[in-house]
């Protein structure tokens, strides 16, 4: 089968198109063709080595961890899913990945996709979304009523963020380059913050959660200044101190996303009730993977950056 995959970390010029073994099915598991993959950033994360010390993977490994496509074929103990079927998935981290025309994954990770949502426009969910639901339900607690400040609301998961916050009766403060001003509103941000020329810091205040989407900026510890006592700070790439926050008294995580089903299921509902609408910037050919993964680290995307495996 056809897939992308890396021999040794490095840049994105260590990415290889080429032909793998297929893999074989679990008892517990389902055969997917895939028909899109999404791009994240731990896919050139992984690449440039960030889990090579924890010796997470045995190279070579194809990248990519969520995908949409159908069922070919089941394990014997898959009574869930069935032959045909429409799905999408967050794969595992320390399994092979996504980028492939084929991908072998426990029946526990993957559901049904969106109905209201095509099977490409589906592969730029899983990933993406699942982090952005985690990090706010579990790590922010969020609830109706909490003001939120979203760093990076126009990015993969901060777009989602915005949507899921706002599903949630949030008041959701974004911050984002100027020229996404009005993408970042049209998602249902109440307030907007252009971090280029604005200080979010002499902006906001007393507020309940802050999602940091995105690295860099000393935007994790800076943060600390705007969160009241009690409330909560999730960084999804950064990291600080823990004394640093406790000492204002603020929930501090770096969070670490993990694949589940029931939350791509509830995910699901949250699209097809309209509530999350899914933005897709550009859409590459496995061919195109070493673009893709430029355009991924430029941190200029404005939503998801999809593969079709279909091309």
């Amino acid at each position: 089968m056809r897939a992308a995959y890396i021999k040794e970390y490095g840049n994105e010029e260590k990415l290889i198109v080429g032909d793998v073994p297929a893999p074989s099915v679990g008892d517990n598991q389902v055969l997917i063709k895939v028909k899109g993959a999404g791009i994240n950033p731990i896919d050139w994360l992984i690449r440039d080595g960030f889990l090579a010390e924890q010796n997470v993977h045995t190279l070579p490994i194809i990248l990519g961890w969520d995908a949409a496509g159908i069922v070919l074929q089941r394990g014997r103990n898959v009574t869930d899913l069935d032959i045909g079927q429409a799905v999408y998935v967050y794969a595992p981290i320390h399994e092979q990945g996504t980028y492939s025309e084929y991908i072998s994954v426990d029946s526990q990770y993957v559901a049904a996709i969106p109905q209201s949502l095509d099977l490409l426009t589906a592969a730029a969910v899983p990933l993406a979304a699942s982090t952005a639901w985690q990090a706010l339900t579990q790590g922010c607690q969020l609830k109706s009523g909490d003001k939120v400040l979203i760093h990076n609301a126009s990015g993969g998961v901060g777009s989602f963020a915005v949507q899921i916050a706002k599903a949630l009766g949030a008041y959701v403060i974004a911050t984002a380059s100027a020229k996404n001003r009005d993408f970042v509103i049209g998602l249902g941000a109440d307030e907007f913050i252009d971090y280029r020329t604005q200080n979010f810091e002499q902006l906001t205040q007393n507020l309940d959660a802050v999602l940091v989407a995105v690295g860099g900026d000393d935007l994790v510890s800076r943060s600390l200044n705007v969160i009241k006592a009690g409330g909560y700070l999730v960084s999804l790439l950064d990291e600080i101190d823990e004394q640093l926050a406790k000492a204002k008294n603020i929930h501090y995580q770096r969070w670490m996303v993990m694949p589940n089903a029931d939350d791509l299921k509830d995910i699901s509902a949250l699209i097809d009730a309209g509530q999350i609408k899914v933005h897709i910037d550009r859409v590459f050919k496995l061919d195109q993977i070493k673009e893709a993964h430029i355009l991924s680290q430029s941190k200029r995307a404005r939503g998801k950056i999809i593969i079709n495996m279909s091309t």
